[in-house]
């Protein structure tokens, strides 16, 4: 009777953790009571095709509080807890209603096909401002949809969104290369003129000869010649203007 006790204690046990495994595993939950039960019904359907097309995992949460934990380690557990077993990896977006902040985190799998620059920025640019403007629905379909193309986008060019591909031309690489260039011929230049024994620098003409090489027997100042100009001088005359009656004040001025 007690082994039969037991046993049926162990079976009741197993399906309650089975059921809530299936609970955590749901790609969409919302304890905060944002969205509609067949939103969350159709939320949960389309990220479960992507999920299937690219072999990941995506989350979505939106929560009243994450408690004391900061917005990253809260996103992290998410992750970790429930959406970190895909085959290519796990991406979740955690919004918190209780001070309207929200985090994205990925795994490392994930981060090789969604980077955390670009690939996070492309997404954010999906969903954000749906979250500002409170369509909550729109904004966890956008970042599903966003997740899909990014992950469509590595398998088609086998690089994550924002890297160059393999071979292709970075301007940027080119125009580095060519700075260094420069600065190392100059570099060799300067080092094979500090190289060279008979050129140097000097800072006045007399360095570039030898002390007591010339030696000067006269010294002498010779006139070669003068230039004069003769001006004819003006005839006087009386001077002209005046003034009438009392003191006058001067002045000037500009036309404009």
């Amino acid at each position: 009777m007690i082994k039969k006790f037991f046993g049926l204690l162990a079976l009741i046990l197993l399906i309650n953790f089975s059921a809530a495994s299936a609970a955590r595993l749901e790609p969409v939950t919302d304890s905060a009571k944002v969205l509609k039960a067949t939103e969350v019904e159709l939320l949960n359907q389309r990220i479960r095709e992507i999920e299937q097309a690219h072999k990941i995992k995506i989350g979505v949460a939106f929560v009243k509080s994450v408690g004391g934990l900061d917005m990253v380690t809260a996103s992290n557990d998410f992750l970790d807890e429930n959406f970190a077993n895909g085959k290519n990896g796990g991406i979740v977006l955690l919004v918190n209603m209780g001070n309207r902040k929200y985090e994205m985190s990925t795994d490392s799998r994930m981060l090789e096909r969604i980077t955390d620059t670009d690939g996070i920025s492309f997404l954010k640019d999906k969903f954000q401002s749906d979250l500002s403007a409170g369509d909550y629905y729109a904004a966890a379909e956008n970042f599903a949809e966003g997740v899909d193309e990014l992950m469509t986008y590595y398998e088609t060019n086998g690089v994550a969104y924002g890297q160059r591909k393999p071979g292709e031309f970075d301007p940027m690489a080119a125009t580095m290369a060519g700075l260094l260039a420069i600065l190392g011929g100059f570099g060799i230049r300067s080092m094979l003129i500090g190289a060279m024994s008979n050129v140097h620098h000097a800072r006045a003409a007399g360095d570039y000869l030898k002390k007591n090489s010339v030696k000067f027997l006269e010294s002498r100042d010779t006139f070669l010649f003068m230039n004069v100009q003769r001006r004819p001088r003006s005839s006087g005359g009386s001077r002209s203007g005046g003034g009438h009656g009392g003191g006058g004040h001067g002045g000037g001025g500009s036309s404009f």
